[in-house]
């Protein structure tokens, strides 16, 4: 769904620029940033490391042409599929056939797991109901409920339209995603099996109508108040 939507190529900006240059240094394909550049894991908002360059552009066709895909230095769906899949909590990170990570590359590992996976919002409080939290959708009366220890909270939500209804059944968070980029409004929360994400929007007149391919679509404040009160791993049902 989401892949389909965000092509990256030279000269673009912003957090999903920056997202990609994490993960490929995450999987070895570039170095890790010098002392106070630092700042390209996805929860930047668009600070150091959000800039299309020449080097990502090099490291891009190289991670393209590793993984038989077109080497053409442009992020687009494919790409994004892979960069996920590779880089996902539950995922291997490092397949059988490809050599152990430099040392350059685990210490950016390192470095970036240090830092907040969870950029500032005026809706975060401690993340101590994170682990009790669970998540229901309705679809039939679109609505996103959120369960912790402290009492339920029920948001509106976009559900997927007729020709790509959004698919009942049960989910786990898979990750957690700051500043994702246009236009999945300012935070992401992918489910595990991929057929369905619950994000924000750049569209918020929409929220409450049968609009999206699929995915759940929150007002931005709202998805920041449940994605600062879940974790990877939590259960979302999705009811028809």
């Amino acid at each position: 769904m989401w892949q389909g939507r965000i092509t990256l190529r030279p000269g673009a900006r912003g957090p999903a620029v920056a997202d990609v240059r994490w993960r490929l240094v995450r999987l070895g394909y570039l170095p890790v940033a010098p002392a106070g550049q630092l700042a390209t894991a996805p929860d930047t908002g668009g600070r150091a490391g959000d800039c299309f360059d020449q080097a990502l552009q090099e490291a891009v066709r190289a991670f393209q042409a590793s993984q038989g895909l077109s080497a053409d230095g442009i992020v687009g769906p494919a790409t994004w599929g892979r960069l996920y899949t590779l880089t996902s909590p539950n995922c291997p990170a490092w397949r059988p056939d490809k050599p152990a990570p430099p040392a350059y590359a685990c210490a950016a590992v390192a470095a970036l797991a240090s830092s907040s996976s969870r950029a500032c919002s005026p809706w975060a409080p401690p993340p101590a109901e994170a682990p009790a939290a669970r998540i229901e959708v309705h679809l039939a009366e679109r609505r996103l409920v959120l369960y912790t220890p402290s009492g339920a909270a029920a948001f509106p939500a976009a559900v997927g339209r007729p020709d790509a209804p959004t698919p009942a059944g049960r989910y786990n968070v898979a990750e957690l995603i700051p500043y994702p980029g246009p236009p999945l409004g300012t935070r992401w929360i992918r489910l595990e099996p991929d057929l369905c994400s619950i994000h924000g929007t750049d569209e918020p007149w929409l929220v409450g109508d049968a609009v999206t391919p699929g995915c759940l679509r929150l007002y931005n404040k709202d998805v920041e108040f449940v994605f600062h009160r879940v974790a990877v791993g939590t259960p979302v049902e999705i009811y028809a």
